[in-house]
This record gives structure tokens, C-alpha cells and sequence, in this order.
């Protein structure tokens, strides 16, 4: 039985550290904060997330190391009920105030509903939502997504975009919030040292950061370089793909844009991250369907603008800061986005907005309200 003084305010059932991806990254972020807040904080992370005939890429684990003031456990198996039922009866041991099911795909409904089934009713069940909607099609995904809002006594979305959706879909309490800026970042450099490091020449570089999914619009993005006929205009599309690689580069291919178009098809590391978004004038998210991005909040953090497809998501951060631009649908229009977010003025413009708001999304200030619930 856990004292006063060491009880768990907050378990958190989560991707975390060996994962990889932006869902780690933010977790440790989040606990980082509490525990540095004097919140005791604890992550039970999965023994077994995707089974490796439903993940997509080479590898579901990272090898970077993240600086932790909490303790992480390999715990959740998705497909074993036997695990489930092993894992609440450990959480009613210790007996936290709340635990936060961290929720952005299916397969995790039906684990976190029978660990939900077998909980002390005394512990507060917390839904953090970063994806409810899921950018494809997944059968039986809103009969799925009832075992977990049954679960819950109450959300936390991560942008108005899916606030709004998890309001339509339940009559419990949804707090809405943003997607707060990362902690464990590497620090900015300049553009210059960021070109040198990805061996880059002196052009000017505008990219598209993160995992190729068909739900990103990257297809319209490359259409949009025919429209460019700047030659010191290079496109960059770094990060693993998700999708057949094949169809982009015979789209290169037929549209002669081999010389304007750089492709690292790799995940990508955070250091390899921050040299992308550094030693870029521009980050285009053309993304079809979106929840929020993880990838503005990066942008954000080293000053860097960003052009965005006119959706829900997305948008919203962009208008209200003045951080970038809004294409409309087209790769034409985007293309003419491009150009206009290049000029010299409004490309200084964004970026010194995004300096003076940047303040609003901190880390401190969603804890805060995650610890009036």
C-alpha cells in the first residue's frame, strides 16, 4: 500500500520509451512536467502495442535515449484478455488517483475497456485523446470506440478538431486543449549548420516532415513543384513511407521533377528532425484528413512556418497565430501559397509571430488544467 507521500496521482497507460513516434515523445513530455510539478507520475507502456502484421514500418521501437524523472513499465499486451485483467488488478494494488488512457487508434478500445471493467470505481478514468476519427478506414470503428467512451469519466482532446468530434459522439465532459510544444527537443540551429549536417547545398528548401500516409496529401505537394518554376526551389519529403514508395517516384519521374525533389525515405530521429525543420524556409503539412498535427508544434518550437491544407486541424492554429499559410485544395494554389510564404517580409512576419506565440502552448500550462479534473 502506497503512503500519502508516494501515492500515484497519475498513471498513464501509454506509448512511451522503447516506442517511437510523436505519441512517445509527448508522454514523456507530459510526465516529465508532472513529476517535475511534484505530481507522482508513472507510465505503464505496452508489452506488445501492433502486432507486426498490422504495423506498417520497419520498426515500432526507437533507439534514442529520453531523459526521465518517472518510471516506465512494459506492461499492456493488446491481444491477450488474460493480460488485461492481470494489469487492472495492479492498478488497483497501488491505487492512483486517476489514470490517463492515452487513446489515438482502435486496437486500443477492447484492452482499455476490460482493464476498465476490473478498476476500483474509486479510481478516475481519464480519456487524453490525440486521434478519434481514424484517418483510415478501420471496420466496426465507431461500435469499437464505444467500449472505450464507456470507459472513461471524462476527455481530453488535444485540439477543438477533435473536441468537437468526441462531443458528438458522447454526453460526458470533454475538455478540449491543444497540442502542447515538447520539452525533450534538440536545441535550434541555424540554417546553415542544419544544411551542413544533412549535407544540403545553399538553396532554399521547403519540406515535408514525418511518416508518408496516403491521408497526408503528399501526392498533391509534389504536383505542386511542376508549378514552380524557380529552380532554387528544392521540395524535401523526409520520413519513413507507409504507403508503396514506387507511386511517388514514378510520379517524379513523369512530372521531370527528379532534380527539384529530394526523398529520404527513413524514420526519422529527432536531431534529424530538428535539421529538416531548421534548414527549411517552409514545413508543408497538405494533408487530407487531420486530428491536430504533431508536426506544428515542432515547427513552433524552432521558429520555423508552415503552410497547411484547409481543414479542420490544421488551420485553426494557423489563422489565429499567423504563423503560415492556407492553401485550397489544389496543388496550383498551393504552389502559388509556396511562392507567397517565400517572400522575404511574410516569411519574417511568421516566424515572429510564432516567437510570440509559442508561450501559449506549453507543457505547464496543460497540466495545469489536466489537474483540475
Amino acid at each position: 500500500m502506497n503512503t500519502k507521500e508516494d501515492k500515484i496521482k497519475f498513471l498513464v497507460f501509454s506509448a512511451a520509451y522503447p516506442y517511437r513516434g510523436g505519441i512517445s515523445d509527448s508522454t514523456h513530455s507530459l510526465c516529465n512536467e508532472l513529476t517535475k510539478s511534484g505530481v507522482n507520475t508513472e507510465v505503464w507502456t505496452f508489452s506488445l502495442l501492433y502486432p507486426s502484421f498490422l504495423f506498417p514500418g520497419k520498426s515500432q521501437f526507437s533507439n534514442e535515449v529520453h531523459n526521465q524523472n518517472f518510471k516506465i513499465i512494459r506492461l499492456i499486451n493488446t491481444i491477450n484478455p488474460f493480460n488485461w485483467i492481470k494489469v487492472s488488478k495492479m492498478a488497483n494494488k497501488i491505487m492512483p488517483d486517476s489514470i490517463i488512457l492515452r487513446y489515438w487508434s482502435p486496437i486500443l478500445a477492447l484492452p482499455y475497456f476490460f482493464i476498465g471493467l476490473f478498476l476500483n470505481k474509486k479510481i478516475k478514468v481519464i480519456g487524453l485523446i490525440d486521434n478519434w476519427n481514424n484517418h483510415e478506414k478501420v471496420p466496426f470503428e465507431k461500435l469499437i470506440r464505444n467500449f472505450y467512451l464507456n470507459t472513461c469519466d471524462i476527455f481530453v482532446s488535444m485540439s477543438d478538431n477533435v473536441g468537437g468530434q468526441l462531443k458528438r459522439s458522447t454526453n460526458k465532459k470533454v475538455l478540449s486543449l491543444f497540442h502542447p510544444i515538447n520539452l525533450n527537443l534538440p536545441k535550434r540551429k541555424d540554417k546553415k549548420t542544419a544544411k551542413i549536417n544533412l549535407g544540403l547545398d545553399d538553396k532554399t528548401y521547403i519540406s515535408f516532415v514525418g511518416l508518408v500516409r496516403k491521408y497526408k496529401g503528399l501526392e498533391t505537394l509534389i504536383r505542386s513543384m511542376k508549378f514552380i518554376s524557380r529552380n532554387d526551389i528544392i521540395l524535401i519529403v523526409a520520413g519513413e513511407f507507409y504507403e508503396p514508395m514506387d507511386k511517388y517516384l514514378n510520379l517524379i519521374d513523369d512530372l521531370n521533377l527528379n532534380n527539384k525533389i529530394i526523398i529520404n525515405n527513413k524514420f526519422l530521429d529527432s536531431k534529424m528532425i530538428r535539421d529538416y525543420i531548421c534548414a527549411s524556409d517552409l514545413i508543408i503539412q497538405p494533408y487530407i484528413k487531420a486530428s491536430q498535427s504533431g508536426i506544428t508544434p515542432l515547427c513552433y518550437f524552432y521558429d520555423t512556418p508552415i503552410v497547411v491544407s484547409d481543414i479542420e486541424g490544421l488551420k485553426e492554429v494557423v489563422l489565429i497565430d499567423k504563423s503560415g499559410a492556407i492553401f485550397k485544395k489544389t496543388a496550383k494554389n498551393l504552389s502559388s501559397v509556396i511562392l507567397e510564404s517565400l517572400e522575404k517580409k511574410k516569411n519574417y512576419n511568421y516566424k515572429q509571430n510564432i516567437k510570440k506565440s509559442k508561450v501559449k502552448y506549453s507543457w505547464l500550462s496543460f497540466i495545469k488544467e489536466l489537474q483540475k479534473l
